[in-house]
């Protein structure tokens, strides 16, 4: 299948270590080596904004349902909760012991959660001042490099080759092992299984129910 390149844009950020679109499509986030976060509009290449307040190179960002506010992370080890239309950080929040590599918000982005170089997963109450984790996972062996977070699960991909569902509902870990090295993970539209992108080149179908 033949692609068209559509657009480009020159984000001026050193290494682009994420891009992340908007609930809509209506704009895209970039994270860079720059240590910044800019806001975009990706259909006409405007840059709406830019976010600077990290201490080291941004690594993975979010969107919120409403799109009014940002969460980002850091090689700094710190995750930071941003207002779109100001510009300024809202709450910085510290609990990582290395840097943070992976972020996302739960459905009504009241929770953010985050995956780290300390082999940690930890949870976030953004809608109050809280500024340490509501829960920490400690299961993985290896850095938690990818996150998908629904309703009532979180699931983690880590280097340690595995994939880890937290139900939180029902209070139960489910582990998946690969056996490689994840670099990132997806879930389908039906929930039924995980794509997982490994270090060897290959990406893995997972079925969730069998782990097969």
């Amino acid at each position: 299948m033949d692609l068209v390149r559509k657009g480009a844009i020159n984000c001026d950020q050193g290494a682009v270590r994420a891009v992340r679109y908007n609930v809509d499509g209506s704009y895209c986030l970039t994270c860079g080596s720059d240590k910044k976060i800019k806001l975009w509009n990706p259909h006409s290449g405007l840059l709406l904004k830019t976010y600077g307040g990290h201490a080291g190179e941004v690594m993975d960002a979010a969107g919120s349902c409403d799109s009014g506010f940002i969460v980002s992370v850091s090689q700094d080890k710190s995750v930071i909760y941003w207002d779109v239309t100001t510009g300024q950080p809202v709450r910085r929040l510290r609990g990582h012991a290395g840097a943070v590599q992976c972020v996302k918000f739960n459905e009504d982005s009241s929770i953010a959660v985050s995956g780290s170089t300390d082999n940690t997963v930890m949870c976030w109450d953004i809608r109050t001042r809280k500024l340490e984790p509501i829960q920490t996972m400690r299961e993985a062996k290896d850095c938690i490099t990818s996150l998908v977070v629904t309703e009532h699960k979180i699931i983690a991909g880590s280097l340690d080759g595995s994939i880890r569902t937290y139900d939180l509902r029902a209070g139960e870990l489910t582990c998946d092992t690969v056996g490689i090295p994840i670099t990132h993970i997806v879930q389908t539209s039906d929930g039924q299984c995980i794509l997982a992108a490994c270090l060897d080149s290959t990406i893995r179908l997972v079925d969730t129910d069998s782990g097969e």
